[in-house]
């Protein structure tokens, strides 16, 4: 029996109504791991190409892995997975939080679903059982809603991942949330959701697998613990409000998105200061097993009646924020409650606004949106909120996303698309962090503010003073200015994604993760080992990273998603931060060309970022020509 995971894929039809379990080898978790390594296995493997992202033939996947879901630090983390309706390329998206604590007591560590239901279902799943529960009397719901008539039908205990109507109006930035507050947010998976009739997940308290050593996982647990009051990211992240609060100064000094990022400093910043957040602060809100507490609750006191307090991700301080002219730190906590009821991308949602308000700015029109609906109108913003999730007027068009939607406006609103690969833009600022730059643009699940650790961090003016303790160990060895375009910053990039890429399979959250936080890279070997039981190292958690990023990138070949989309939008390079320390600063295109170039190069990769022979098998990945996913290396089928 395996040590530290259950040893089984649950594969679900709904179209059939029936279910089935795989049981892998070792040699196959020891390849795949979980996470999105193992989603892009299952994706290439079981679903078509140019599979409709919103039809029968697209899985989606939720995954865990061979470590997750263990009481021990870090590993509240979970994968959703599937072909994104906004980037027709690989979906994955990460949740924290309870439900991820809590999947694997369903006794399988990954669930693929395929085929859509006729009317809408919930899968329920008891210590190994499966049934297909038809539940319409709760579409239409909100997440809350939905989530008591669940507890109240399979108990209290049940662990929870639920779609709300934008999900079920497959909107293509609609989210999946479990637990009621905590999302797997990114890339549509709830918009894949509600395409299956799917509107829930309901997981009944069970037992965990065994683990192997759990003396060692629990003193490396409480080595984090004592190590966190000495690292200021971890402790700052651990102590109320938590990393909600950011944008008052991190946010400064690396350039503030403010106003799609057409401009860089916000009057209204000085609303969200600790001691704001602190007056709405209703407790933590804690991963299991992890001592790190980063998530807190946060209501203002004339919302408290209208339900639960609300569980607060990063982002959406600033997507919600100045990144749409809004200086109401309660409006925020009121958005970031709506989004979790409705089943909304704070982020994709924040960008969809903001790209509509620049339209309006600018005189390019939008049926149903009148010159009212500009930055800081939060009243207009709240009506366009529940609009995008059920369609209607304007909002049916910007459901669509701001790719999609600025096609449809026309080209005039092109410029004000904040988007990469068709997935809106995340919140840090690339103009200043050429590391997140490179990120943004070459990572097969597009732009995504974890995507490596920031550029920030290793500042030669700004860093935090721990940084090169744990990025040593990845053989970074000198501090670069956090805006240099070049080789070495490359070489850098490719280490840190190689590393969150590791953790993206594992399913460790990388706000535990090395090289920063309060775990080192051998920390993250040794609770592979220790959960596990196998004779394993740091090196092969990072092999898992490379595999997976090799992985993921063959898919979106095969669904056709090219080099040139490896891109970040025009505003970048044409439009300059307009105040403070990075004043009148942009990205040089042809300096960036040449980082992706080298990138590819560095991965074993084409001039047409297809993988070469020599890093397909490098990373077990020869198969992918055998079974014609693609043609040869170098090229596409």
């Amino acid at each position: 029996m395996p040590k530290g995971y259950n040893g089984k894929i649950l594969t679900v039809d709904l179209t059939n109504r029936t279910h089935k379990v795989d049981e892998p080898p070792e040699v196959y978790w020891r390849t795949y791991g979980g996470g999105g390594l193992l989603a892009a296995e299952r994706l290439l493997r079981e679903t078509p190409r140019g599979a409709d992202p919103l039809g029968p033939d697209n899985a989606l996947i939720f995954a865990s892995s061979v470590i997750a879901a263990q009481p021990y630090v870090g590993l509240a983390s979970l994968a959703v997975c599937a072909k994104s309706p906004l980037t027709n390329g690989m979906g994955e998206t990460h949740v924290e939080g309870p439900f991820s604590a809590s999947f694997k007591e369903s006794g399988f560590d990954a669930i693929v679903i395929k085929g859509a239901a006729s009317a809408p279902v919930t899968i329920y799943m008891d210590n190994g059982r499966v049934e297909i529960v038809d539940t319409p009397e709760l579409w239409g719901q909100k997440v809350d809603e939905a989530t008591r008539a669940l507890e109240s039908r399979f108990g209290d205990g049940i662990a929870t991942a639920v779609i709300g109507p934008a999900g079920e109006n497959k909107v293509r930035f609609a989210s999946v949330v479990t637990n009621r507050s905590f999302q797997a947010a990114r890339m549509g998976m709830g918009a894949v959701m509600g395409s299956k009739n799917l509107k829930a997940l309901a997981i009944a308290k069970g037992a965990r697998p065994e683990v192997a050593d759990p003396a060692t996982a629990k003193r490396l647990t409480d080595l984090y613990a004592e190590r966190m009051p000495k690292n200021p990211l971890a402790d700052w992240q651990y102590q109320p409000p938590g990393f909600a609060a950011w944008v008052h100064t991190h946010g400064l000094d690396a350039a503030l998105c403010t106003k799609n990022f057409r401009e860089s400093a916000f009057a209204g910043v000085a609303n969200f200061t600790p001691e704001e957040f602190m007056k709405r602060f209703r407790g933590n809100a804690p991963c299991p097993g992890c001592p790190n507490d980063c998530f807190k609750y946060f209501t203002p006191d004339e919302l408290l009646e209208a339900g639960p307090a609300s569980a607060m991700h990063q982002e959406i301080t600033a997507s919600m924020g100045a990144n749409i002219g809004n200086a109401d730190l309660d409006f925020l906590f009121e958005s970031n409650i709506l989004c979790n009821q409705l089943g909304l991308d704070p982020t994709s949602l924040g960008y969809v606004i903001a790209m509509a308000m620049e339209c309006i700015e600018n005189g390019v029109a939008i049926d149903g949106l009148g010159p009212e609906f500009t930055w800081g109108a939060n009243d207009e913003v709240r009506k366009l909120i529940h609009d995008i999730a059920e369609r209607r007027g304007a909002g049916d068009l910007l459901a669509e996303g701001v790719k999609r939607a600025s096609d449809s406006i026309g080209p005039e609103s092109a410029h004000y698309a904040m988007h990469i690969k068709g997935l809106e833009m995340c919140v840090a600022e690339p103009r200043t962090q050429t590391n997140l730059a490179l990120g943004y643009a070459t990572a097969p699940i597009g732009p995504r503010f974890n995507i490596c650790e920031h550029d920030w961090d290793y500042d030669t003016e700004l860093g935090w003073p721990h940084t090169m303790q744990g990025s040593n160990t990845l053989v970074i060895l000198e501090r670069i200015p956090m805006d240099y375009l070049g080789p070495k910053k490359v070489r850098n990039y490719k280490a840190l994604s190689n590393c969150w890429s590791a953790t993206d399979t594992l399913c460790v959250c990388i706000f535990a993760a090395p090289p920063t936080r309060s775990m080192t890279l051998d920390d993250m070997g040794a609770l592979l080992g220790a959960i596990t039981g196998w004779e394993t190292s740091s090196y092969e958690a990072m092999a898992f990273g490379e595999r997976r990023i090799n992985l993921t990138k063959v898919y979106n070949l095969r669904e056709g998603v090219p080099a040139s989309a490896d891109a970040l939008p025009e505003r970048f390079f044409t439009d300059t931060i307009t105040v403070g320390r990075w004043k009148n600063h942009k990205i040089d295109k042809a300096k960036f060309d040449e980082m992706i170039k080298t990138y590819y190069a560095m991965m074993g990769w084409d001039e047409e970022g297809v993988p070469t022979m020599a890093a397909l098998l490098e990373n077990r990945l020869e198969w992918v020509v055998d079974e014609g996913h693609l043609a040869k290396a170098g090229s596409l089928a």
